[in-house]
């Protein structure tokens, strides 16, 4: 009698063991989705902060630009492409040519007039 009792501790006991071992092997694995999810997390945050600070950037050097009657962007005294510059955030230098006329190597977008004098960069207003 007391072999069976003994019998049905043992298979209880190997069960809970069991048990516990399976609810253990569970919670390494919700401790490691937990991890990872945190590392993810991590990631997007770096990725926000990278964002704003981008962002943060253009929108100081769009306080610095003055936009001249032909639509070219002064930056520090360097025309750019107004249209890369305005619609696509690219700071694009315009290659210079004769007279006022300038070119973007990036879109081709021409600026000025190849029989004009040179303009300077436009004045603060």
């Amino acid at each position: 009698m007391f072999s069976k009792i003994n019998d049905a501790y043992e298979s209880v006991k190997n069960g809970l063991e069991a048990q516990i071992a399976l609810a253990t092997a569970e919670d390494k694995e919700k401790l490691a989705d937990s991890k990872l999810a945190l590392a993810d997390l991590k990631i997007y945050i770096a990725d926000l902060k990278e964002e704003n600070q981008n962002l943060t950037d253009m929108l100081k050097l769009r306080d610095q630009v003055v936009y001249d009657d032909e639509g070219r962007a002064w930056v520090g005294g360097d025309p750019h492409c107004g249209g890369c510059f305005g619609s696509k955030g690219h700071k694009i230098r315009l290659k210079y040519h004769t007279g006022d006329y300038y070119i973007c190597p990036v879109c081709g977008s021409s600026y000025g007039n190849v029989n004009n004098g040179r303009k300077p960069a436009p004045q603060d207003a």
